[in-house]
C-alpha cells in the first residue's frame, strides 16, 4: 500500500505481526449497546425520513431527481458526522502461543545457612547420591541453600520447559538473580519475610500468564505480612504456590559441650569438683551421657559418667564430678557428650581441661605481742607441721633475738608484695603501735584484695586498748591513738560502753569455763576432733576450761559464730559473750578467738590442740594458697545470649559443707558500658546447696559486667575489696535462629490457600509436575482509529459542497 493511500486511509504503522495471518475488521468504539442502540437505530432512521421530507415539502421548482439526489448527498453528510462520533475503529488481530512464567523465589536469609541432621537411611542416602554428594555425612555439611541450589539446578530443565524461569532471592526484602548470582548468594539475611517476597513478584508480573511460584525456603517466616493472606490472592487469581521444604522437621538438634568448670590449682589429696555444661538445641526429651576422662601415660581413661535429659529444645545441662587427686603435677581431664542420637555435628562435642595439683602447703606467719604461754605452745606446733611454711615475729624480742620460724624472718614485711607471700596472718594480741602506720591498710589489702585469711587472738595486754583505738603504754610524741579501722574486717563489734564491769571480770575469772558451740560450730570441721559424732562430743565436754576471754558486744551481720561463752551468766543484750566467730572478707576470711588458753587442752592429748590449729590454718588459709579467689564461682546458664533472653547468673559454692553459708547473702551491682550500675542480690536456689542466682533480661546488646561481694562488704561500701566478677556478652537479637526447625505447617497452609503443594527434599524431582501451565494462547490486537482520517473528513467537506452547488443552481435557498 502506498504512502498516498495510507495516509488518505488515515492507517499509522502497523505492528510486525500484523501479517497474513492475522484478521481485520472494522469497529464502531462508541456504538451505543443494548435499548440504547435500539433507540440510535430509530434516531438515525428519523434523521433520513427528517430530510427525505423536508426536501419534499420545500416549495421548489426542483424536480424529482434532483431532489432525490440532494437528499442522498445530505444522508452522505450525516452518515460521515455519525462515523466520526461513533468512533470508526480499524481492529487487527491475531491469536498467538507463548511460554508461561515461572517465578521461583529463593530464602537466602540466616537460617538457611543452618545444617540438618538427616537420619542415616536410605532415602537419605538416595537423596545425597542424587545431589552428587558422597554419603549422608556430606548431606549433613551441606546448608540448606546449597542444597536447594543443588536441587533446583537439576530439575531446572524441567521447569524452563515452555516456561520463562526468573529467580528471585530473599531475606527481608526481595531482588532478582541471575543463575550466577544464585549460585554465589551466602545465606545472611536477618529476617525472612516470606508474605512480601510474594506479593513483591504477584505484583511485578501482573497481567503476565503465570505458571505459579515455586518457593524454596524452610518456612520459618518471621517478618513482613501474612504469607497465608498474599497465598490467598494469589489463589483467587489463579497462580499455584508449590514450596520445596529445604529443612527438616527436626531441625538442626545439636549437643554442644559448653565448659569444663574446676579449679585450675588444687591441693593433693584433697577432694575437688568438675562440672560440665553441656548446651542443647533441638533435644528436648533426649537423653545422653557426659563421660569425663582423664589422661594416664597417653590413655584416656574413664573417671565418671553422668545421664543428662534435655527438658526443652534450648537448654544447658551441667554433669558433676567429684574427684580426688593423688599426685602432684600436671592433671588433663576430657568431657566428652555421647549417645543423645543424630546430630548437627559431633566436633564440639568434646572440650579439655588442665589441672594443676600442688603440694598441700600454706603459709603462716605468727605475730604475737608476748610470749605467753599460747604463743610457745602454738609456735611449736606449728614448727612441727610440715604441711606449713612457718615464720614468727615476737614484738617484745630484743634485738639479738632470733626469730623461730621454719623460714625464720630478720624482719617484718613491709609492703604488699611482702606481705602476700604468706597465706595465714595470726595476731596474737599484737602491739599495733609498733607494727607501724602502713600495716591497718597491708592487713586490708591482704584480706580483701589478695583473699588471705587472718586470724586475730584476744589477748590481756593490747586487745582492749585497740579496740578502744588507744595505745598500750604512755603516749609518745606520735599521740596517744592507734589506727583500729582494720578491726572492720573482723566478725564481730565492741561497742563502746558496753564492756563488762570489774566485778563481772573477777567473776569470770574465779572458775574455769567450757565453750559452748553453736549449730554452726558443732559441724563445723574446726572443731571436728574425732570422726565420731559422739566421741567428738566427749572429747568437746571433756577439754580442760579456761579463765580468761575477751568480750565484744555482738556478731557482726554475715558472720557464724561458732562458740559463745559457756557461763550463762556471761551475756548481755545480743545473748552470750561471743568466744569464736568468722566471716568472709571479700575473698579473704577473717577469724576472731576471744580467749588465748588453747594450750590448756594439751593436758587432755596433745593432738586436740595441734589439731584445732592446724584445721583452723587450712580453713583460713587454703583460699589464698590456691590463688586467692573466692570460695564461691560466677556462672550463667548458657554461654551465648542475644537481646531479649532471660540471663540468669549463678553463684556456685566451692566447698558443698560450707555452701549454704558461702552464697546466703551476696550482693553487688550488674553494669553494662556506659551506663550507671544496678544493685542486684543474689538469692539461694531452694534445693540446692550452695547455689544462688539473680536474672535479668538483656534487653540491649554489649557486654553486662556482674560484680559481687559477701553482703557484709557490699553494705559498708568498703572500695578496698577485691569483687567477684563476671562478663556477660550479649549479641543483637536474631529471629532465624530462634526457630530453626522447618516450620512445614505454614508452607502447607500457603499451599492450601493457592491450590498448590509441598515436596520435601527427598521429593524434589516431582516439583515439575506440580505446575500444570506451560505455554498459554493470547490474542494479539491493535486498533487504528479512522473516524479522523483525511477521507472521511474530505468527504464531508465534499459533500457539503456538492450540496451547496446543487441547491445554489436549482435556485433554492
Amino acid at each position: 500500500m502506498s504512502e498516498f493511500l495510507r495516509w488518505i486511509l488515515g492507517l499509522r504503522q502497523a505492528p510486525e505481526w500484523a501479517d497474513a495471518g492475522s484478521s481485520w475488521h472494522l469497529q464502531l468504539n462508541s456504538l451505543p449497546q443494548g435499548p440504547w442502540a435500539v433507540l440510535y437505530v430509530a434516531l438515525a432512521i428519523a434523521c433520513v425520513v427528517g430530510v427525505y421530507y423536508l426536501y419534499k415539502s420545500e416549495v421548489s421548482t426542483v424536480g424529482p431527481r434532483l431532489r432525490l439526489l440532494l437528499v442522498t448527498v445530505r444522508t452522505l453528510v450525516l452518515t460521515c458526522v455519525a462515523l466520526m462520533l461513533l468512533e470508526l475503529v480499524l481492529v487487527v488481530t491475531k491469536r498467538e502461543e507463548i511460554p508461561s512464567r515461572l517465578i521461583m523465589l529463593v530464602d537466602t536469609s540466616q537460617s538457611m545457612g543452618l545444617n540438618d541432621p538427616y537420619a542415616d537411611d536410605a532415602a537419605q542416602s538416595q537423596l545425597a547420591r542424587k545431589l552428587e554428594l558422597d554419603d549422608v555425612t556430606a548431606l549433613r555439611s551441606q546448608p540448606r541453600l546449597e542444597l536447594a541450589r543443588r536441587a533446583l539446578a537439576q530439575i531446572r530443565d524441567e521447569l524452563a520447559d515452555g516456561r520463562e524461569v526468573a529467580v528471585y532471592g530473599f531475606a527481608d526484602e526481595s531482588a532478582a538473580m541471575t543463575p550466577d548470582e544464585l549460585a554465589s548468594a551466602a545465606p545472611g539475611g536477618s529476617e525472612t519475610a516470606i508474605g512480601a517476597a510474594l506479593a513483591a513478584a504477584l505484583a511485578e508480573h501482573r497481567g503476565q500468564p503465570l505458571a505459579g511460584i515455586l518457593l524454596a525456603s524452610d518456612g520459618n517466616s518471621n517478618a513482613g505480612e501474612d504469607p497465608r493472606k498474599v497465598a490467598e490472592q494469589a489463589g483467587s487469581e489463579g497462580v499455584p504456590i508449590v514450596s520445596l521444604a529445604v529443612a527438616t522437621l527436626e531441625g538442626p538438634s545439636n549437643a554442644r559441650l559448653g565448659a569444663i568448670e574446676a579449679d585450675p590449682v588444687v591441693f593433693a589429696k584433697d577432694e575437688t569438683t568438675i562440672n560440665v555444661l553441656v548446651e542443647g538445641h533441638g533435644l528436648k526429651d533426649r537423653t545422653g551421657s557426659v563421660v569425663l576422662e582423664r589422661r594416664e601415660d597417653a590413655v584416656w581413661n574413664e573417671v565418671g559418667r553422668e545421664e543428662i535429659t534435655f527438658d526443652s529444645d534450648k537448654s544447658s545441662k551441667r554433669a558433676s564430678f567429684r574427684i580426688t587427686p593423688e599426685k602432684i603435677g600436671e592433671m588433663d581431664f576430657r568431657a566428652r557428650i555421647e549417645d543423645v542420637g543424630t546430630e548437627l555435628t559431633e566436633a564440639d562435642n568434646v572440650a579439655a581441661h588442665s589441672m594443676k595439683v600442688v603440694r598441700q602447703q600454706i603459709r603462716v606467719l605468727l605475730i604475737a605481742g608476748s610470749p605467753s604461754f599460747e604463743v610457745q605452745f602454738l609456735r611449736n606446733a606449728l614448727l612441727r607441721d610440715t604441711g606449713l611454711e612457718f615464720a614468727c615475729w615476737l614484738q617484745t624480742a630484743g634485738s639479738g633475738y632470733e626469730q623461730m620460724g621454719t623460714h625464720p624472718i630478720r624482719r617484718l614485711p613491709v609492703n604488699r608484695e611482702e606481705l602476700e607471700h604468706y597465706d595465714v596472718i595470726i595476731l596474737f594480741d599484737p602491739d599495733m603501735k609498733e607494727l607501724g602506720p602502713a600495716w591497718p591498710n597491708l592487713l586490708t589489702q591482704f584480706v580483701g584484695t589478695a583473699g588471705g585469711g587472718l586470724v586475730y587472738v584476744a589477748g590481756e595486754l593490747h586487745t582492749r586498748n585497740l579496740f578502744n583505738g588507744v595505745v598500750t603504754g604512755p603516749a609518745d610524741e606520735s599521740g596517744s591513738t592507734v589506727d583500729n579501722s582494720w578491726l572492720r574486717m573482723l566478725p564481730v563489734a565492741a561497742d563502746s560502753g558496753l564492756y563488762r564491769s570489774n566485778v563481772e571480770v573477777s567473776l569470770s575469772a574465779q572458775q574455769p569455763f567450757n565453750l559452748e558451740l553453736t549449730m554452726e560450730g558443732s559441724l563445723d570441721q574446726v572443731f571436728q576432733f574425732d570422726v565420731d559424732p559422739a566421741r567428738n562430743r566427749e572429747v568437746l565436754a571433756s577439754l580442760p576450761g579456761m579463765y580468761w576471754h575477751f568480750p565484744v558486744t555482738r556478731a557482726k551481720p554475715g558472720a557464724t559464730v561458732l562458740a559463745r561463752h559457756g557461763d550463762p551468766r556471761m551475756r548481755n543484750a545480743h545473748g552470750r559473750h561471743v568466744l569464736f566467730a568468722m566471716h568472709r572478707y571479700g575473698p579473704g576470711r577473717t577469724v576472731f578467738v576471744g580467749f588465748d588458753a588453747t594450750y590448756r587442752w594439751r593436758y587432755l592429748h596433745e593432738e586436740y590442740f595441734d589439731g584445732f590449729w592446724a584445721r583452723l590454718i587450712d580453713r583460713v588459709g587454703r583460699n589464698k594458697a590456691l590463688g586467692g579467689r573466692y570460695p564461691f564461682t560466677l556462672v550463667t546458664d548458657r554461654a551465648d545470649y542475644r537481646t531479649g533472653d532471660q540471663v540468669t547468673i549463678r553463684a556456685r559454692a566451692a566447698d558443698s559443707g560450707d555452701g549454704s553459708a558461702i552464697v546466703a547473702d551476696l550482693r553487688g551491682e550488674l553494669e553494662l558500658a556506659g551506663q550507671p550500675p544496678q544493685p542486684i542480690e543474689m538469692t539461694p536456689v531452694p534445693n540446692q546447696l550452695g547455689v544462688a542466682e539473680y536474672s535479668f533480661t538483656a534487653n540491649e546488646t554489649g557486654v553486662y559486667s556482674v560484680r559481687v561481694l559477701p553482703g557484709n562488704v557490699a553494705a559498708s561500701g568498703d572500695a578496698a575489696v577485691r569483687p567477684a566478677t563476671l562478663n556477660i556478652r550479649v549479641e543483637p537479637a536474631t529471629s532465624e535462629l530462634d526457630r530453626p526447625k522447618l516450620d512445614r505447617a505454614l508452607l502447607e497452609d500457603v499451599a492450601r490457600a493457592s491450590e498448590g503443594g509441598v515436596f520435601s527434599l527427598v521429593d524434589y524431582e516431582q516439583v515439575p509436575d506440580a505446575f500444570d501451565v506451560k505455554q498459554v494462547g493470547r490474542q494479539l490486537e491493535y486498533r487504528d482509529e479512522l473516524w479522523d482520517a483525511p477521507i472521511i473528513f474530505g468527504s464531508l467537506m465534499l459533500l457539503l459542497t456538492l450540496e451547496w452547488v446543487l441547491r445554489k443552481r436549482a435556485r433554492m435557498a
